[in-house]
């Protein structure tokens, strides 16, 4: 009786650890070693890739470009699809950007693309990172940023996904 006792007691202990674990995840979502050289995703088989990241209006150094990853050159981006979570509340300007320099960080996707404000699915089909125009000179770093003006954010978050068709054609 005692061994059953101790047994759902331990159960009980390692749901609340993995349920702790999986509650914090969400906090780090964009902390990357930011002195590493971020590798290229190639799967070698011909399927659409995709980069996953999300954006918190706290992210640590959020404000000068964090690097997330690397896409090739003349690599396909397929689409750009974003879901503002948590809305930004910055008082006079909220603006998240992708792209391929640190400086702007908007080669992407700039500051007129994703709705900050609207904690909506956006699908951003008129994004200037499409196709292979942020990939077409060389292969390049991914960064993203958020800058806000006026009365500090306290709130937002947002998950992107961008898929991507790696260059196999050679």
């Amino acid at each position: 009786m005692k061994l059953n006792t101790l047994a759902k007691g331990w159960s009980k202990a390692i749901a609340a650890l993995l349920l702790t674990a999986f509650a914090i995840t969400g906090a780090f979502a964009l902390q990357v070693d930011q002195t590493r050289t971020m590798s290229k995703r190639d799967l070698f088989i011909q399927a659409l890739h995709y980069y996953r990241l999300t954006i918190n209006f706290n992210d640590s150094g959020i404000s000068a470009a964090q690097a997330f990853g690397a896409l090739g050159q003349n690599w396909y981006i397929h689409s750009i699809d974003c879901h503002v979570t948590t809305a930004f509340n910055a008082s006079t300007t909220n603006v998240v950007t992708l792209g391929t320099t640190k400086t702007s960080a908007n080669e992407i996707f700039g500051a007129s693309d994703l709705n900050e404000a609207s904690a909506t699915v956006q699908h951003l089909t008129s994004a200037a990172g499409l196709g292979l125009g942020a990939t077409s000179a060389a292969d390049v770093t991914l960064w993203a940023k958020y800058a806000q003006t006026g009365t500090a954010a306290t709130a937002g978050s947002v998950t992107c996904v961008i898929a991507y068709a790696p260059n196999n054609d050679n």
